[in-house]
């Protein structure tokens, strides 16, 4: 061989083994590009975002969860002082304040803890002073029973037993003897009848008889009393009408056998009667309606007759009322 050819092959084969390590290292080196794309270079910042938007809504998170267990536990304190404070308010007392503020004292399906809510909802929205409506409700229309209610308000109970007892009023004091007639009987059991509410009235207490039903029933007792004197007096006297004393003396035997209604019945006869109303003229020349004779002096309302009768007849009933509960 030639010593030329020699080195010229040597040559070629380190050539060769220098491009095969060059590939190799190209092969084995990270890659480097000239150009990088562009959603390359966002993902890492979008990558960034969404962890910290998730860390955000997680801090988020715990802290209305805190906020909200902040909230409870506050109004569960103010639960616990709200039924240490809560006053106990009777049903009766509800419905009134209910009644007053005319509101639906109970609506449907509505338990008694659901009404006292609702009372109270409305009283811390609408304050109102239910003393001044009771009076006003109690006593409108009555120019009387509100001025006697007044003048007794503040006076004490035993002034008024003193001054009973040294007026001892003649028409309703109790007299320690037998009837001796009809009138005797009837004014003898009225008599009696007045002076148990006047006792039941005395036994009340201070609290009860300042309250607006207390003023009413003290009102109502006075004013039964006046209405009954002009009936007394003519008991005393004989100068009832026999009409009205017959149906007084069917009314008190039946309240004694205690037949109240058939008291009631006897009431209602003499108070408004039963007599019929004929239409058109009763007479016309010289003949009479056939409605004309059913027509009697006994079947007249005797309440109509004037106003003093109106008045006692009326007060009887609240007797009547008195002695049946």
């Amino acid at each position: 061989f030639l010593p030329g050819v020699t080195v010229m092959a040597f040559s070629l084969n380190f050539l060769k083994d220098e491009i095969s390590s060059l590939k190799r290292k190209r092969d084995t080196a990270p890659s480097q590009q000239k150009y990088v794309r562009n959603e390359e270079l966002e993902k890492p910042k979008e990558e960034a975002y969404l962890k910290e938007q998730e860390e955000r809504k997680k801090r988020k998170l715990q802290k209305e969860a805190e906020r909200l267990e902040a909230i409870q536990a506050k109004l569960a304190a103010e639960q616990k002082e709200e039924e240490k404070k809560v006053v106990h308010v009777p049903v009766e007392e509800v419905k009134r304040r209910l009644r007053a503020r005319q509101q639906p004292i109970t609506l449907f399906g509505e338990t008694e803890e659901g009404r006292l809510d609702r009372l109270r909802q409305l009283e811390i929205t609408n304050p109102i002073d239910y003393r001044s409506i009771d009076t006003q409700a109690s006593f409108e229309g009555s120019d009387f029973l509100k001025r006697l209610a007044e003048e007794d308000y503040d006076e004490d109970i035993e002034v008024q037993k003193r001054k009973r007892d040294e007026l001892e009023d003649p028409d309703f004091k109790i007299e320690n003897r037998e009837p001796t007639c009809v009138e005797d009987e009837i004014l003898f059991f009225f008599r009696g009848i007045v002076n148990d509410m006047r006792i039941k009235l005395e036994k009340r207490t201070e609290a009860e008889r300042k309250t607006a039903k207390g003023r009413q029933d003290t009102a109502m007792f006075g004013q039964s009393k006046e209405f009954l004197r002009p009936f007394f007096s003519k008991l005393k006297e004989r100068t009832v009408n026999i009409q009205i004393v017959e149906k007084m003396h069917d009314i008190v035997v039946h309240l004694k056998e205690k037949e109240y209604v058939k008291a009631n019945d006897a009431y209602y006869h003499m108070a408004i009667g039963n007599s019929p109303w004929p239409i058109g003229v009763t007479c016309v020349g010289i003949h009479e309606r056939s409605a004309r004779e059913k027509i009697s002096t006994d079947q007249t309302a005797h309440i109509l007759n004037d106003d003093t009768q109106r008045k006692y007849i009326s007060s009887v009933k609240r007797l009547m009322t008195f002695y049946v509960c």
